[in-house]
């Protein structure tokens, strides 16, 4: 039978196009489960992470909080840098090596020509005495320029009695040689510059985007951020997420095995442990304290040099009484506070950590007699209306207000009032002084008592009791002249006896790193202070 003209022409079409067709949908396949392989393996390469709050800044020189430090981290990296576990020893960052004089007083760096800005720009000398500069200008402000003060004259220049920056003890030998003289002897002076508040910021960005100076500059906030270290920014969705990759840039990239990391602030901790559970984060924050009895999986209990604590308003009327302090702290039970709310730690009898390596852990700290409740300054605490008690939202902070202001009531009759705030705002309330009682965390800078005990200085920028005292001040003063580790260490020990005497803060517990990490995660780090670098880092695929 013959076809039709048109039925063979249809079909000589359909066969000449066919091997086109079939080309097609492989190509589109091929294309289609690489794209998906594609994506599926970026994923399983991404270390998602639960952020306690939405971060104030992520200019390592404005940030404050052990949390903004670790988006710091990532993103940034000083003249060395931390281990991938512990504390003792000190890597090398922009700086290749370095020399130390005999006095621990002065420090020559030579920096490693490798080390190079996101955009290519390089990094010299001239790039961290600029840096060391912004920071310690009076005008820019910075919370953490104190850690500075070892440095030859850096107080002076902070404080505005000189303004010749050039009379300050940092200076570029050479385009690739920094050196740091000190005004001391400061044996862990390379500790502390793993702190984010030493790292280089990128002058010629900065300047670019305004006053370089100025803590309204907002270079931090472009998507196009550049930075020094393992990761550069690819996006931040406010109150969302922080997506950082792979800086292709860094002088070490081969070491960095995660291609890319999601910061979730995730303000409560439950809402943290459900995204956990869901595997939305591998990494949270905290650990419930409800869930903190039982036996999980994936948990972590790490050693940390951190103390929770009552800060005083010394300047409200109602606590300007020492006795009303130690009359406070004494109501409380630290015994069931941790068994029935925090579910972890130890109770603190003073400020430094009983785990601070080398500190006196003696029973003679100071132990003021105990207080008559019926005492005037306490019927002034009940006469003045309640106390103010400012707590961040988390709900653990929550619920230790409750139990305190329960406390309070019952053994002393007072009333307290609880006011409970975003992270940003609760800080900025304590800065102020617009409150009674706050409570918060201390977690050292490094590993050495004076981190704790110089936060209560007179003049101290976090010292936000507003306490002075000029023979604490004095004594923290003399253990600055002290060569001898011993003697230091117990010039220090004299000065904690007197801050919990006058109590404008009351310790409430010694902390640990309570912590889900998801068992694809390994060799995640951990650090007395808290420090911590994302590089050595691996995901099981």
């Amino acid at each position: 039978m013959t076809r039709p003209p048109f039925r063979n022409n249809l079909i000589e079409w359909v066969y000449t196009i066919l091997p086109f067709i079939l080309l097609g949908v492989s190509i589109f396949m091929f294309f289609g489960c690489s794209n998906s392989a594609s994506k599926n393996a970026e994923i399983a390469n991404t270390l998602r992470i639960g952020h306690p709050a939405e971060p104030k800044a992520i200019d390592p020189h404005q940030a404050i909080s052990v949390a903004e430090g670790n988006i710091a981290s990532a993103l940034f990296e000083g003249l060395v840098t931390q281990p991938a576990q512990g504390d003792a020893k000190i890597l090398p960052g922009v700086a290749s090596s370095w020399t130390v004089n005999a006095k621990n007083s002065k420090f020559v760096f030579s920096l490693n020509p490798n080390a190079v800005w996101s955009d290519g720009t390089p990094i010299d000398a001239n790039t961290f005495v600029e840096s060391y500069k912004r920071i310690l200008t009076p005008r820019f402000a910075a919370q953490n320029a104190v850690l500075f003060y070892d440095i030859l004259n850096a107080e002076e220049f902070h404080k505005g009695e000189i303004i010749d920056f050039s009379k300050v003890g940092v200076s570029a030998i050479s385009k690739y040689e920094l050196e740091i003289g000190l005004n001391r002897s400061v044996p862990y002076f390379l500790q502390k510059l793993k702190h984010f508040a030493w790292f280089p910021v990128p002058i010629h960005e900065i300047q670019a985007n305004g006053d370089l100076y100025s803590i309204s500059n907002s270079w931090a906030s472009s998507q196009n951020l550049v930075s020094n270290g393992p990761y550069v920014l690819a996006s931040w969705q406010r109150n969302l997420r922080i997506s950082i990759v792979k800086n292709k840039r860094y002088w070490d990239a081969e070491k960095v095995s995660v291609a890319s990391i999601e910061f979730h602030p995730i303000e409560n901790t439950q809402s943290q442990f459900r995204a956990f559970q869901a595997d939305q984060i591998d990494v949270t924050e905290e650990i419930p304290s409800e869930l903190k009895s039982a036996s999980l999986p994936n948990a972590r209990f790490d050693p940390v040099l951190s103390t929770a604590y009552l800060v005083l308003n010394t300047e409200s009327s109602s606590l300007k009484s020492s006795r009303a302090r130690v009359a406070l702290s004494q109501a409380i039970d630290r015994k069931l506070l941790i068994k029935a709310v925090l579910k972890s730690g130890t109770p603190a009898n003073r400020f430094t950590p009983k785990s601070m390596p080398g500190y006196p852990l003696r029973s003679d700290l100071a132990n003021p007699a105990l207080v008559n409740f019926a005492g005037s300054e306490l019927d002034a605490l009940r006469d003045n209306g309640p106390l103010t008690m400012v707590v961040s939202n988390r709900d653990v902070s929550i619920a230790v207000a409750e139990a305190l202001q329960n406390m309070w009531k019952t053994k002393l009759g007072i009333d307290v009032r609880i006011q409970n705030m975003e992270f940003r705002t609760f800080l900025t309330r304590l800065d102020e002084g617009d409150y009674d009682i706050g409570y918060i965390a201390w977690t050292g800078d490094y590993v050495h008592a004076y981190t704790f005990l110089d936060v209560l200085r007179s003049d101290g920028l976090h010292n936000r009791s507003r306490w002075k005292h000029s023979e604490y001040d004095d004594l923290l003063d003399k253990s600055l002249t002290q060569h001898d580790s011993n003697s230091r260490l117990e010039t220090l020990y004299q000065a904690e006896s007197l801050l919990m005497e006058e109590m404008p803060i009351i310790p409430i517990s010694w902390k640990t790193k309570d912590y889900f990490v998801s068992s694809r995660v390994q060799n995640w780090p951990a650090s007395l202070v808290l420090l911590r670098t994302y590089k050595y880092v691996h995901l099981q695929k």
